[in-house]
């Protein structure tokens, strides 16, 4: 989910080089690596086989899914690469949307938002939350987390794609906002490189009458 700018500033080069999937995936790798290690330990114990992944990118975490996946994105460059990548798996599916438009038909037990809320206002993030809410039993929100003490996180944060980077609290407080979601988990780890920080959110779905074991962390 990319917000271009028009000039040739520095932010928009690298937005026009990030729509490359192959630079992303390899950026990912490198300089913000560690998120796989990460969502796995923080969703041990979460029962699930389907998963909805908005903002899914290439699909670098659809295999987390046992059956049935469907990956959502705003981008065309990266819908085709992840089409291409997993053409022979009839599991996995790539829908390009806008995830704050998306009409979901099927249930899914787990929604992933790796990397997005600091793309999407206020608005555009209720509008995602009230669709996951409809058909999803928990959701599961990776995000930036903000370093002001590091020059060079600073730097990196402020040229990320992203406008709408917020606090670990304006996280939480927006997720609370949905109806039904109820926070069960919460943490934040730092990546490999120490330049990147990010928030971890696990939410459980009231609303569609599912009963759940108690998380712990």
């Amino acid at each position: 989910m990319s917000c271009f700018d028009a000039s040739g500033s520095p932010r928009a080069r690298l937005d026009r080089l990030f729509e490359h999937p192959a630079v992303f995936n390899a950026y990912q790798a490198l300089v913000d690596g560690g998120k796989m290690r990460q969502i796995r330990r923080f969703l041990a114990g979460l029962p699930f086989r389907s998963i909805l992944d908005i903002g899914c990118g290439t699909g670098n975490w659809s295999h987390l899914a046992a059956d049935g996946y469907l990956g959502v994105d705003s981008s065309p460059a990266f819908i085709e690469a992840a089409r291409e990548r997993y053409k022979g798996d009839p599991n996995k599916r790539f829908l390009l949307a806008d995830a704050s438009e998306l009409e979901l038909v099927q249930s899914y037990d787990l929604c992933l938002m790796i990397s997005v809320l600091h793309h999407l206002s206020d608005a555009k993030v209720r509008a995602v939350l009230e669709r996951v809410s409809t058909r999803c039993r928990n959701l599961f929100v990776l995000d930036l987390y903000p370093i002001p003490w590091n020059p060079a996180s600073r730097a990196l944060y402020a040229l990320d794609r992203g406008d709408y980077i917020r606090s670990p609290q304006e996280q939480q407080r927006l997720l609370e906002e949905a109806d039904g979601l109820r926070l069960r988990k919460a943490g934040s780890y730092f990546s490999p490189t120490f330049l990147y920080r990010h928030t971890l959110f696990l939410l459980e779905n009231d609303k569609l009458g599912f009963e759940h074991a108690l998380l712990v962390q």
